[in-house]
């Protein structure tokens, strides 16, 4: 009786032996496919890369070529400092309110019975494209060598890029004016 238990003892750890033998060699298996597998892509991506870096790598005439274009295109299309300078100055001084006259019409009118006057018609108008503020017109006025007329026309806020009529009288006193000037001023 201890024989036929110990032989069945010595099948079932033999059988035990054998199933973990099977299952070892099996998993070695599925090892050795994941290991083929991963050598077969490390191939292809080493391809892959000699490919890119084959296409991708320039020889000294393409890099000096490369180099030189790049080059003329930087000392072509550079600034420096003052002419960056200068051209935004320039921008700038376009954008500034400017007032100009636009068919300004003076004339001295006298008559026999009121104060004499100059009467000034026309538009002014404001070219650049800010505001211009304190719009005013500095009028002086000769009778000869003396000033007749000292003064100012007050027009107020001009918006960029647009006009305003002017129809003054400004008034004085003595004989006929020989010569005047008129000059637009703002801030």
């Amino acid at each position: 009786m201890v024989s036929i238990i110990l032989v069945i003892l010595l099948v079932s750890v033999y059988v035990n032996l054998q199933n973990q033998i099977n299952a070892l060699t099996n998993e070695k298996n599925m090892l050795e496919d994941q290991v083929e597998t991963l050598h077969k892509q490390v191939s292809t991506l080493n391809s892959t890369y000699i490919s890119y870096v084959s296409a991708h790598t320039y020889n000294n005439t393409e890099y000096a070529s490369l180099q030189s274009a790049y080059d003329n295109y930087v000392n072509t299309h550079y600034y420096s400092d003052s002419q960056y300078n200068t051209l935004i100055n320039e921008i700038d001084s376009l954008k500034a309110a400017k007032i100009i006259f636009v068919n300004l019409s003076v004339q001295d009118t006298r008559t026999w019975y009121g104060t004499p006057y100059l009467h000034f018609s026309g538009e002014i108008c404001n070219v650049g494209t800010n505001t211009a503020y304190n719009c005013k017109i500095h009028v002086v006025a000769y009778q000869g060598s003396v000033i007749a007329i000292d003064t100012y026309i007050v027009l107020g806020t001009i918006e960029g890029e647009s006009w305003q009529s002017i129809d003054e009288n400004v008034y004085y006193s003595g004989s006929a004016i020989t010569s005047w000037t008129a000059t637009p001023e703002w801030t």
